[in-house]
């Protein structure tokens, strides 16, 4: 009895052991999707990487990273900030960071294969004037020889001050920076935009390729995208596939569908052309055949259109129209 006793303890003893192994390897493996998750992937070329301990710089970094195609990747501490840390002037944990230009604190997480980018944007709030310590952690980590780099903080009422600058030394020399900017609270995607578009960042996104296909029945043509931040919203969501949207006929000038999902608007006062692709309300998609004038968003224009070959391409009825990337 004795024997068989001591047999059933050493099974039970390699049961848990292999338990626990298994356990730990779960971990494990939990651990590397939380970080893969934390870079959102779409092979670009360009990297928005950005910190936000409150969120307001998230929508920022999300903006950036959708109107460019981006690949997005948040900076978590590995020791996350409380609310008692971030108590400012209580001599709590940010007041003695920001107090100490050695302070690094550590990251939860890396940027895979950060050779691939030669173009990265780092978002931060602004701590007592200056970027926290933690974007220091991150730009030392990595090496940016050669890559242009350029910087955007958010605050509530500090300024942009001297917290770029100030981080220019922590890279190479050869490191191009370009022009940071400042948001306030709540910035909407526009400003992002022509922020963006200022420092050549947007531009740069339109002329490498935002052409897409419009599908209609087995015919298919191509339309040159626009180049403000709706169209790069519209391009984006092309990127997750193509999009099918349901038509009908409104005002003998156009067929109009829902899109099935909200993007920024850029209107303006226009006269539509045959072949505009419009966003209407920031949710409905429409093709024109004929003019209209009205406060619109112009999306982009169906290549060699002519009211004739767009009324004989969309046809009658309701037609199903597909929007694409071509392959």
């Amino acid at each position: 009895m004795n024997s068989e006793k001591g047999w059933s303890k050493r099974v039970l003893s390699v049961l848990c052991c292999f338990m626990i192994m298994s356990l730990l390897c779960e971990c494990e493996a939990n651990s590397s999707a939380d970080t893969a998750e934390r870079l959102s992937s779409k092979g670009s070329h360009i990297l928005v990487a950005y910190f936000s301990a409150t969120g307001h710089t998230t929508s920022i970094a999300e903006y950036a990273a959708e109107i460019l195609g981006a690949d997005l990747y948040e900076i978590i501490a590995e020791d996350p900030y409380t609310e008692a840390d971030l108590a400012y002037y209580t001599g709590g944990r940010c007041d003695k960071e920001q107090d100490d230009p050695g302070a690094r604190p550590g990251i939860s997480g890396f940027v895979e294969h950060m050779e691939q980018y030669d173009t990265v944007l780092i978002g931060h709030p602004i701590w007592h004037g200056q970027a926290p310590r933690i974007i220091s952690t991150f730009l030392e980590s990595y090496d940016f020889s050669g890559k242009t780099l350029v910087t955007f903080c958010t605050s509530a009422s500090s300024g942009l001050g001297s917290s770029a600058k100030n981080l220019y030394g922590l890279v190479p020399e050869n490191a191009k920076w370009l022009e940071s900017r400042r948001f306030p609270i709540g910035a909407a995607e526009e400003q992002v935009y022509e922020w963006l578009d200022e420092i050549g960042l947007a531009a740069e996104a339109v002329k490498k390729g935002m052409t897409i296909q419009v599908t209609v029945n087995d015919q298919t043509r191509t339309a040159t995208l626009s180049g403000n931040a709706s169209a790069a919203a519209f391009f984006d969501l092309l990127l997750n596939g193509p999009v099918t949207v349901e038509m009908h006929d409104y005002g003998s000038f156009e067929k109009v569908g829902p899109l099935g999902t909200s993007i920024v608007r850029s209107d303006e006062d226009i006269t539509t052309t045959p072949g505009d692709i419009i966003l209407y309300l920031g949710n409905q998609v429409t093709i024109y055949y004929d003019v209209n004038r009205w406060d619109l968003t112009l999306l982009g224009h169906i290549d060699d259109a002519t009211s004739e070959n767009m009324r004989e391409f969309l046809g009658n009825g309701n037609p199903f129209v597909t929007f694409s990337i071509p392959k």
